[in-house]
């Protein structure tokens, strides 16, 4: 296992990247938008040359989106590099990324979605401390909800111990499976984490608090998902389990009878015995806390809280 890395805290002043490795960015003013918004925060910014593309569905090639990535992991001005959007394409980079740069000079990484590849990769790599939190074109452009952005701020720029997460007003996770649990929180986007399965890119989730969410997935999709996670040994392994949001959840052919979303949650993780909790608020919402991937946690799934035991950066 890699020694934790953790990124310096981010300061006014800092030099901040934005890329996309994944999904283009089909309003290219977005950019701008998280461009203003985070020179108003006191940063300095540069745009990686290939994020306001386009190359299909993708915001560039294979080639030029890790270029941009990579370009952004070895430039020491860089302090934080920050996802434009999801959409699909991360785990394509994830054969060329410069493990070295990101050991010789750990940086701040955010985003959620699809760079839930990133992140686990790269915590099964280097061991990176990383933020499953706002993407630069999605919440940054459109001004971020005063939780989220508070949340996140708070993280990436303090050395000190965040302790217990607030919750929004209004929001109450509940208890599925009663207990207390410690470890590392490691997960993100559903999909993403049942793909890197089997995979050298996928994290060992022994005594870990896995946290998932996912977006428009059919239900039995994310039955199917969460029974191959069952199936891998990964729920049995974890210390806790944390379901945040997942949004559009449907049945295939509404006219037809389908188990509801929590029938089919519930099926996945019987027996298990782990705490777990649900209704935690992260995901593809504006509302969300932000998870740092590869930090140590405490989850009381009696009291529906999630608790950050050691500082996400460094001082």
């Amino acid at each position: 296992m890699n020694p934790v890395l953790k990124p310096r805290a981010l300061c006014r002043g800092d030099v901040v990247g934005i890329v996309a490795p994944a999904g283009a960015v089909w309003e290219s003013v977005r950019i701008d938008h998280a461009v203003r918004y985070l020179e108003g925060r006191g940063y300095r910014v540069e745009v990686g040359a290939h994020a306001r593309g386009n190359d299909g569905a993708f915001a560039a090639s294979d080639a030029d989106r890790l270029a941009d990535l990579n370009a952004m992991l070895r430039d020491p001005r860089i302090r934080a590099v920050f996802a434009a959007r999801g959409g699909y394409g991360s785990a394509r980079l994830l054969e060329g990324i410069d493990y070295a740069a990101v050991r010789r000079d750990p940086k701040i990484l955010v985003g959620y979605s699809d760079i839930t590849a990133l992140q686990l990769g790269l915590w099964r790599r280097t061991g990176l401390v990383s933020f499953s939190g706002p993407l630069a074109a999605v919440e940054f452009a459109a001004g971020p909800d005063p939780y989220t952005e508070e949340q996140f701020w708070r993280l990436v720029t303090s050395s000190k111990v965040p302790g217990r997460l607030e919750m929004p007003a209004g929001t109450s996770p509940f208890t599925a499976c009663g207990g207390k649990a410690e470890g590392v929180l490691l997960g993100g986007c559903l999909s993403l984490v049942a793909s890197l399965l089997g995979t050298r890119f996928s994290p060992n989730y022994a005594g870990s608090i896995l946290f998932l969410e996912d977006v428009h997935e059919h239900i039995h999709r994310i039955d199917r998902l969460l029974f191959q996670l069952r199936l891998a040994g990964v729920l049995r392994k974890a210390s806790g389990i944390v379901l945040g949001e997942f949004t559009g959840a449907t049945a295939a052919v509404p006219a037809r009878p389908s188990h509801t979303l929590a029938e089919s949650v519930e099926s996945a993780l019987a027996g298990l015995g782990v705490p777990r909790i649900s209704g935690f608020p992260y995901g593809h919402i504006p509302r969300k806390a932000t998870l740092p991937v590869g930090l140590q946690a405490r989850l009381d799934a009696d009291r529906g809280s999630l608790e950050l035991m050691e500082p996400a950066v460094a001082g």
